[in-house]
């Protein structure tokens, strides 16, 4: 049996701002850093074996504390890499353009293949992240792993360990302050998330019929 752990990368400057971020590399926020220590905090009695992170300093600062307590060498892997949200990066969420409204506006009508200008789309990011997964169930098996993220590339992350179809990957949502915990073996049978805040509680997988971003 394999356990992941997967975490989002704690708050940062960008996130308190209200600003979008894909493949822009803010640092964390004081909040961040102290989300990263209390990863750290839940974390350092497990018996991890293998750290990966993106290739951004806001994942790679999220699992730094947990890697120098243990030891563990964090590995940067591209495929982790938050979805590129290409012209709307660095923008914020409430610009009074439009522009982000109507981008948003279009995701909602097609959210796993609507491309935003200079962008990714999800099936992309599902199709880069699937190798990872395979490779991972495959060199850890009996161990326990951390994989720190970022909010869109977790969800199709999650959705190839909980083989989950894409249409319900792409709704699920996780804090800066959310562990999801998986255990396969053979099947993923066993899923759920420590926040802290609610405890431990299923997956939470947003409704199909419902209109979120």
């Amino acid at each position: 049996m394999i356990t992941v752990y997967v975490a989002r990368h704690g708050e940062t400057t960008w996130n308190a701002e209200g600003k979008i971020q894909g493949r822009s590399d803010p640092e964390l926020s004081p909040r961040g850093v102290a989300q990263s220590l209390a990863l750290c905090e839940r974390l350092k009695d497990r018996p991890i074996s293998a750290i990966y992170t993106s290739t951004l300093r806001r994942s790679f600062l999220t699992a730094r504390p947990l890697a120098e307590l243990l030891h563990v060498p964090i590995q940067k892997v591209p495929e982790l890499d938050e979805i590129a949200f290409g012209i709307l990066e660095g923008r914020s969420l409430w610009d009074g353009d439009g522009l982000v409204r109507a981008e948003i506006d279009r995701y909602k009508e097609d959210r796993l293949r609507y491309r935003i200008p200079g962008g990714e789309t999800y099936l992309d990011v599902s199709n880069r992240v699937r190798p990872f997964v395979e490779i991972l169930l495959q060199r850890h098996d009996g161990q326990e792993v951390l994989v720190v993220g970022h909010r869109g590339v977790n969800r199709m992350l999650l959705g190839w360990l909980l083989e989950l179809c894409p249409e319900r990957a792409v709704r699920i949502e996780q804090t800066n302050d959310c562990i999801y915990i998986v255990r396969r073996n053979g099947e993923p049978k066993v899923f759920y998330n420590i926040d802290g805040a609610s405890g431990e509680g299923l997956l939470y997988v947003e409704p199909l019929g419902s209109h979120g971003p």
